[in-house]
């Protein structure tokens, strides 16, 4: 009742008392079990680390920052490679070549041994990087347009057309925006990786006769345009070697991008695209066509070589 509220019942009357009710005997105690063994506690699985955002790359502007990039890829690629192929290849020069043909190749010069690469294959490789990073990002069909545009040119005249982007492709909401710029300078990285790891193949692997510790052989030179057909056995092999440093390479450069087969795959269907323009066909009037093996051809065997690698590096997503 409320404090200051008057008693409206009176006063409480005492309740009537139960009879106490008679005890019953103890139950009985049963045997105490045998307590269970206790099994040792599992390792807890360690947790894996969260994935950090990769940091944004500055884009790759004008040719000097091309090439640097590339000669940064070619030290990352042989720092990978087995002692025994490191000791083939390290310090070969690697030069850079004006002119608009589309092509990097490992040779000899007077019994030395050199990489290079053409002002053409930067372009066209930044330009391939570009247009894929933007159709990833936003679902357009800029690599399908370049393609469609440049490949048909490159045909009528392969060293006079320039491979480098046309303005107009890239839509201008999209040219500036710095998750693609820096999409598209991992791109050409992946690129890169395939293109030089295959050329480091040539050296390495004696196909050249010209590498360190290797007699120069005058029948070898894979910087001439006119390739035996035997040849393209080499190109297989070297396709090989370069998937995989290129895979061997990205692996050792965790947490930051890891370059995969995916430079190789792209590469190639630029060219299976520039051998459709041409007009198919074994006998290609193209340099680079016609001394390597079809690109069609080439995209499973490189697939296959990355699947192998996985399956001996199952750690590595």
């Amino acid at each position: 009742q409320g404090q200051g509220q008057p008693n409206l019942y009176g006063p409480k009357q005492p309740q009537a008392g139960y009879p106490q009710q008679p005890q019953y005997p103890q139950q009985p105690q049963y045997p105490q079990q045998p307590q269970q063994p206790q099994y040792p506690q599992q390792p807890q699985q360690p947790q894996q680390p969260t994935a950090q955002p990769r940091p944004l790359l500055a884009p790759l502007v004008g040719s000097p920052a091309m090439q640097q990039e590339v000669r940064g890829i070619m030290s990352e690629l042989i720092a990978a490679l087995p002692a025994t192929y490191q000791a083939k290849v390290k310090g070969i020069p690697l030069q850079f070549q004006t002119t608009n043909e589309i092509n990097a190749y490992a040779g000899c010069e007077n019994g030395s041994a050199f990489m290079a690469g053409t002002e053409g294959f930067l372009s066209a490789a930044d330009a391939i990087a570009q247009t894929k990073a933007t159709d990833e990002l936003f679902g357009t069909q800029t690599y399908d347009a370049y393609t469609a545009q440049v490949l048909p040119q490159i045909v009528k005249s392969e060293s006079s057309v320039n491979p480098a982007l046309p303005a107009g492709i890239i839509p201008a909401q999209y040219l500036a925006n710095p998750q693609r710029l820096s999409r598209a300078r991992e791109l050409f990285g992946d690129v890169v990786a395939f293109t030089f790891g295959h050329e480091l193949g040539h050296h390495y692997l004696g196909h050249t006769g010209c590498a360190n510790g290797q007699a120069p052989n005058p029948l070898l030179n894979i910087a001439s345009h006119v390739i035996p057909a035997w040849s393209q056995v080499y190109e297989s092999q070297a396709d090989q070697a370069g998937c995989v440093d290129a895979l061997d390479a990205g692996r050792n450069r965790r947490p930051n991008y890891r370059w995969s087969e995916k430079g190789g795959v792209i590469l190639l269907d630029f060219f299976a695209r520039l051998e459709r323009a041409a007009g198919g066909g074994l006998f290609n009037p193209l340099n680079l066509l016609r001394s390597h093996p079809y690109p069609g051809i080439r995209i499973p065997f490189v697939q296959q070589t990355a699947q192998d690698w996985y399956r001996r590096n199952p750690g590595v997503q």
